[in-house]
């Protein structure tokens, strides 16, 4: 059984494809609020951005605990959907497609434990 899969089918590599392109619209937007931060329009401006207190500041502030939460998640799964995709072109067989498949799903897991932990850290 695949990692990709619900209820015991395996999920279609059209839709993988469009979770794909889904997660790349939303990084874009996440993008747009973490860049804005060094902007001279609607944020501080860069040099403003990098001081200390501007730094804390955003620690402590939900929205961009979130915003960071968000990036973490789409950007890393768009990632590794990603490398998922390139390692197919190179592994044709279906028990070494099952095997990359866990083996990524687990780095994934592991990765992304580690970020939301560093995320929860600068929270507190």
């Amino acid at each position: 059984m695949s990692i990709l899969s619900y209820g015991g089918e395996i999920m279609k590599e059209s839709y993988i494809r469009l979770i794909q392109y889904l997660l790349a619209a939303v990084i874009v937007v996440a993008i747009a609020f973490h860049l804005q931060l060094f902007s001279s329009l609607i944020g501080p401006g860069y040099i403003k951005a990098q001081t200390w207190e501007e730094v804390a500041s955003r620690m402590d502030n939900p929205f961009y605990d979130g915003v960071y939460a968000v990036l973490l998640f789409t950007v890393l799964t768009h990632a590794f959907i990603g490398v998922r995709n390139v390692l197919f072109e190179f592994i044709t067989s279906r028990v070494g497609r099952v095997v990359t498949s866990w083996t990524l799903f687990i780095i994934y897991v592991i990765i992304l434990l580690l970020g939301i932990a560093e995320i929860v850290a600068s929270a507190s």
